[in-house]
């Protein structure tokens, strides 16, 4: 099985969530990928820079990176992500590219997005929240 962490995951995690922190090591236990993929990497790093998190920065790149597997986005990723933007566009919903890019890449993957964010819930996608 394929988990995809969405920011909220990350952000769970960097908090140290208890039940968050469980799944991860349960999940890396049973040796499932879980994995974030570059826009996520991304909407992370820009998160904590802007907000001047050094020392939760240093223990992203230092204590969770090293535990995750990475996915980098495809061509067929962005292109997918725009049919998604479209289709709840159609349907009054607007969603952040980077959730849309996120869920083509679950799409692709065949992955579980982790988020506490029901926003997935508009797309044809997986979703767990290990908040619960």
């Amino acid at each position: 099985m394929i988990y995809l962490l969405d920011t909220t995951t990350v952000s769970d995690l960097l908090v140290n969530h208890p039940q968050a922190e469980t799944q991860l090591s349960e999940h890396l236990a049973l040796r499932h990928v879980v994995a974030i993929c570059t826009p996520i990497h991304y909407e992370v790093i820009r998160g904590l820079l802007w907000k001047n998190f050094a020392k939760k920065l240093q223990t992203f790149e230092q204590k969770l990176l090293p535990r995750l597997d990475r996915v980098a986005t495809e061509e067929a990723d962005w292109l997918q992500a725009a049919q998604f933007w479209a289709a709840t566009m159609k349907a009054g919903r607007q969603l952040s590219d980077m959730d849309l890019l996120l869920a083509a890449m679950a799409q692709r993957l065949d992955a579980i997005i982790v988020s506490s964010d029901d926003d997935f819930d508009a797309l044809p996608v997986r979703r767990e929240n290990w908040r619960l």
